[in-house]
């Protein structure tokens, strides 16, 4: 970009910085999607243009207003870039949308507590939200839209239509953008304060929090980044657009190009030979992939033979990661950098590995601006090599979750220390060279690949099947998700179940179609006449999960 490039950094808004790269480099390449052998590819200018139209459709023919809240369902994908895009442009907060129940009452809580007006969707039974919302669906309103009433929500009142379908009343969502001679709108009136995106935890307590970022706080979370000198990378980065691990900060911040699968149509995990395709075609140069998928990838180059390319940074994080893992990924990457973040936080600490030659479950030191403090259970600061509880101080870490309804929010208290540190919940050391190893979550979890579920609540969810007396969810060892799930479960005398039926009961209550990662629902099943228990009567956790790792749980072969 050359001294343009300085002027950017001077531009205090997202929509600002977008208008000014479609202005100053019209045909730069911002954003590549792979679905297969297809490549779309969406320049600056476009971008904005698509983007810009869909926000005249929302202030001007849906009727929304500036700093509304709009939710967002889609998969990565060109029509989730485009609606999340163009809700900004138009003024209005973008949100991502979490739905892990199958009675959709984690969405519903987000979309009720936050007031959100409306949701971008696929009209498509393959499509939780469409699912959830179709049954209060009052008219079809022809132009892309449907009217909604529903009154525990009292707020949202429109489903807003994204589909691929040439036929019926929606259309094609991009055809028909690219083809309609609509305005190009941006709000005139975004300052820096205006909230940008909320973001959403991974709802794995059964209902997602809200983490609200205006458009100062966005630029500002990527300076650490920038500060890193990773500019001018190919990114190749499959992370969920609306996680605050895939926000595409540097590309609307900085113009720089990110690569990443169209999932419009996908389902279950990444394929190895997808994202290999995509990382090579555009010659990426850097990558954010997670271990689950990583594995995906290994194993499809393993088997090919296809090992000639080689990235400059490849960047995992999520859950703890092992040195036999990063030895697997330095096959494919000069380098490994391991992140340790949160939705809350964002970027905490990082550690650029070019070998083996660290421990197990390194997170490295933290970025610039955040301070790590470990703590004992008398709140005490943690000598070396003294496990405790991870807590945060820093310009990234949020001020409190987004509740309309209630404001504060209630649990913004709770996760908070008296003296104002972000208790993360995480447990953690640091070595003698201040290095930080994360090993965990400090209460009763299962790290189950990037999700962090509390088992009282799947407890709970699987206890409402009328045969079940009582159930303990307890976690087993593995080689790639860090944990696996079993559901031990007490049974009513007589009762037929089985441990498919149970499978399948399961099958129903939590959603098989994320579209983000893998089910965080039970693998494994126990069916039991009668749990140990410990002295006090309650059920012996720690002999189930002992029972469960012993039948189920991943075993290292030995040299």
């Amino acid at each position: 970009m050359g001294t343009k490039q300085s002027h950017i950094h001077k531009l205090d808004t997202v929509s600002k910085r977008v208008q000014f790269l479609a202005e100053e480099f019209p045909d730069r390449e911002l954003f590549v999607f792979y679905e297969g052998e297809k490549r779309d590819s969406y320049t600056a200018k476009l971008l904005l243009q698509l983007a810009g139209k869909f926000a005249y459709r929302l202030r001007h023919q849906y009727g929304f207003k500036r700093n509304d809240i709009i939710a967002n369902s889609l998969p990565n994908s060109p029509e989730r870039l485009i609606t999340d895009l163009g809700i900004i442009l138009a003024g209005c907060t973008a949100m991502n949308v979490s739905i892990l129940l199958a009675d959709g009452s984690d969405f519903f809580r987000s979309a009720k507590n936050s007031r959100c007006g409306g949701v971008v969707l696929r009209p498509e039974e393959g499509a939780a939200a469409w699912r959830l919302v179709k049954q209060y669906v009052t008219k079809e309103r022809g132009d892309g839209a449907a009217d909604l009433s529903y009154g525990e929500v009292p707020d949202l009142h429109l489903a807003i239509y994204a589909t691929r379908n040439t036929t019926g009343t929606s259309g094609h969502f991009l055809e028909d953008l690219r083809a309609s001679n609509e305005e190009v709108f941006v709000e005139p009136n975004i300052v820096p304060d205006d909230l940008l995106y909320i973001f959403a935890t991974s709802g794995s307590t059964g209902y997602s929090k809200l983490i609200p970022r205006t458009h100062f706080e966005i630029i500002d979370l990527w300076v650490p980044i920038y500060n890193m000198n990773l500019e001018n990378h190919v990114l190749y980065s499959d992370r969920s657009l609306g996680w605050a691990g895939g926000f595409p900060f540097g590309t609307y911040c900085n113009g720089d190009k990110r690569v990443l699968l169209d999932w419009f149509d996908g389902h279950g995990a990444r394929g190895g030979e997808d994202m290999w395709r995509a990382i090579t075609k555009d010659q990426c140069t850097f990558a954010v992939i997670l271990p689950l998928d990583f594995d995906n990838l290994h194993k499809y180059i393993l088997n090919s033979g296809d090992s000639d390319y080689k990235l400059k940074i490849l960047a995992t994080g999520g859950q703890p990661v092992k040195r036999n893992q990063i030895g697997n990924m330095l096959t494919v990457a000069e380098q490994v950098m391991l992140a340790y973040g949160s939705t809350e936080a964002l970027y905490i600490s990082y550690a650029l590995l070019k070998d083996t030659n660290v421990e197990d479950f390194l997170c490295g030191k933290p970025f610039s601006g955040m301070s790590v403090r470990i703590v004992n259970e008398s709140g005490q600061n943690c000598k070396p090599r003294e496990t405790g509880t991870v807590h945060l101080k820093g310009k990234t870490v949020f001020k409190g979750f987004f509740n309309r309804l209630e404001n504060p929010d209630p649990n913004t208290a709770k996760s908070f220390t008296k003296d104002g540190w972000f208790d993360t919940e995480d447990v953690g050391y640091y070595d003698e060279s201040e290095n930080i190893y994360i090993l965990g979550r400090t209460k009763d979890t299962i790290i189950h690949g990037i999700a962090v579920l509390y088992p009282g609540w799947l407890e709970a969810k699987i206890l409402t099947h009328p045969d079940i007396l009582d159930a303990c969810v307890v976690p087993v060892t593995d080689p790639v998700l860090y944990h696996n799930i079993c559901a031990c479960v007490k049974v009513a005398e007589g009762s037929g179940l089985t441990e498919q039926k149970l499978k399948q009961f399961c099958e129903k209550i939590f959603l098989s179609d994320l579209e983000y990662e893998s089910t965080p629902m039970p693998k494994y099943f126990v069916i039991m006449d009668n749990f140990p228990k410990t002295f006090t009567g309650k059920p012996d956790k720690r002999v189930l999960t002992a029972m469960a790792e012993e039948k189920f749980g991943y075993k290292e072969s030995k040299p």
